[in-house]
């Protein structure tokens, strides 16, 4: 007897491209099963969604307009948060309102706290049980635990912490019954290494002004480096290539151009965002990471990973010629 064919409403968070180019392998996986899948999100994540799948129907959805200043202060965090809770409120009620108008046979969020509904079933996939803060960090995990509460499983991509460490182990006693462990999520299939790759590839990512404080950075170094290096902008919306000496700058590509890149990359450097790191060991690659001021889930994440030989971290503060020919050295 054939499987029924389902209708799935996918919602993924814009916060930077990561949980998009995550979600990319389950949202292809319902298409190729025969599923209908209707794609929801907002700014670059939306626009990359709609580059790689341009077949399906879209729902745009309200920003959590999450930044991250340069001083990386206590008072972002806590407009950052303020922001959470309005974009979470403003989503439920969009989903609702699409709800009345249209069948749907299963809700799947990635990180999206407000895509639920108590009449269908409803998935939310996430790393981080565990928050972690600088302050408050209670206050900030019931609030989080009661937003995964509303759904009927929680899918987190990871194995035993694995990658995720405290962020999802131990798993919170009143989440248990809904944490179902998926393993880790990519777009891409491990591959047989190229003997001999020749390039650093650089993958600036997340939200603003940390993006571009990253790029302006990270390329004026490989400019004075004169190493052959590939610099990603992270700009879906605006694809376009140019070349500086020895530094080639993609603002995006699409999947095969990415995983040539990547397969030809001796060291990968970017953020330690969760979504990227997986992209990184599934190909078995070596990482120097640099977390986002102000995500603490990054910086846990890239001292967790750090004592990996494979990887090394510097702070942004820190990134300078010097500091990143002294990490590269150890993998080139």
């Amino acid at each position: 007897m054939l499987s029924q064919k389902k209708k799935i409403l996918f919602a993924v968070l814009n916060w930077g491209l990561g949980h998009a180019t995550r979600s990319w392998e389950l949202i292809n996986q319902y298409i190729n099963a025969g599923d209908e899948v209707i794609l929801a999100s907002d700014g670059l994540a939306l626009e990359f969604l709609k580059l790689e799948f341009p077949s399906l129907s879209t729902l745009n959805l309200p920003s959590y307009n999450a930044r991250y200043a340069k001083d990386a202060s206590v008072f972002q965090m806590l407009k950052n948060g303020w922001k959470t809770q309005i974009a979470v409120r403003k989503e439920h009620q969009v989903i609702q309102d699409f709800l009345q108008k249209n069948n749907i046979d299963l809700i799947i969020s990635d990180n999206r706290y407000g895509i639920y509904n108590h009449n269908v079933k409803s998935i939310i996939i996430t790393h981080q049980l565990n928050i972690k803060a600088p302050f408050g960090e209670r206050i900030v995990n019931a609030q989080n635990h009661k937003w995964l509460n509303n759904f009927d499983e929680i899918w987190v991509p990871d194995s035993n912490g694995e990658l995720s460490g405290e962020l999802s182990q131990p798993i919170p006693k009143i989440l248990e019954s809904k944490v179902k462990e998926i393993g880790w999520l990519s777009r891409f299939e491990k591959e047989d290494p190229l003997s001999n790759p020749d390039k650093i590839v650089v993958i600036a990512s997340g939200p603003e002004p940390q993006k571009s404080i990253l790029i302006k950075s990270i390329k004026e170094i490989l400019l004075k480096s004169n190493t052959s290096a590939v610099l990603y902008t992270g700009d879906p919306s605006n694809i376009k290539h140019e070349v500086l000496g020895c530094l080639t700058i993609k603002s995006h590509a699409l999947k095969e151009e990415f995983l040539e890149d990547l397969k030809s990359a001796k060291v990968v450097i970017g953020r330690s965002g969760y979504s990227s790191i997986m992209d990184y060991k599934r190909l078995g690659k070596k990482m120097v990471l640099i977390p986002t001021p102000g995500q603490d889930e990054q910086i846990y994440l890239g001292n967790y990973l750090s004592v990996n030989p494979d990887v090394t971290m510097i702070l942004q503060k820190d990134l300078t010629f010097v500091t990143l020919k002294e990490a590269l050295s150890e993998f080139l």
